[in-house]
């Protein structure tokens, strides 16, 4: 993976290695390189790519998706020896097991953020490869609805039409934001980026 580790405002900060304490210099950098008219930076790819794509950033974050799980459980059973009361005590008993082992289940199913761990992250000009598990994933561009930027947490939610939210966390998230919103502003158009940007989501 190619971790970013020495800044200088000169050089080009996808070609260098950056450690995260200069994550934030760069993306501030590129931010206003851009603001002055340059391009987005392109470096070359070491995974295969669409013909014609561009990759823009070779970056590591953290990642989180939200959605609910299967899960299976064994409800508790209990043998009852004796006469009708000790039988009524253990059956009650017992409901009430079964009711509390159930509804632990279900928050543990429930819809939440559920982390993917680190992840390998190419942003092209038309979506985010991610590597996770042994295998790419394509995030597409179009498909993304809204973003969620938190700066200051160094945080990107991103939610789509069908598919389970996205949260990617990490030093080199804002400069991967500022990737994200200018391919999306060239795909889109400024409004249409400004409308999708929304307050971070808390949770």
């Amino acid at each position: 993976m190619s971790h970013l580790q020495a800044y200088d405002s000169d050089m080009d900060p996808t070609q260098v290695r950056v450690d995260n304490g200069w994550a934030w210099t760069a993306a501030v950098d590129l931010a206003n390189r851009l603001a002055t008219g340059e391009r987005l930076p392109t470096i070359p790819s070491t995974a295969l790519l669409d013909q014609g794509e561009v990759l823009h950033a070779d970056l590591p974050a953290n990642g989180w998706r939200f959605h609910p799980i299967s899960v299976t459980y064994e409800s508790p059973s209990a043998i009852a020896l004796g006469g009708p009361l000790t039988f009524g005590i253990i059956a009650a008993s017992s409901a009430t097991a079964r009711r509390h082992v159930r509804r632990e289940a279900e928050a543990v199913a429930a819809p939440q953020w559920r982390p993917l761990g680190e992840l390998r992250i190419l942003t092209t000009d038309r979506r985010l490869l991610v590597w996770h598990e042994g295998a790419w994933a394509s995030v597409w561009y179009n498909a993304i609805r809204e973003l969620h930027p938190d700066i200051d947490a160094t945080r990107l939610d991103m939610t789509f039409d069908e598919d389970p939210p996205y949260c990617l966390a990490g030093p080199w998230v804002p400069y991967l934001t500022v990737i994200v919103t200018t391919v999306l502003a060239q795909h889109r158009g400024i409004d249409a980026v400004t409308n999708a940007i929304r307050y971070p989501i808390i949770g």
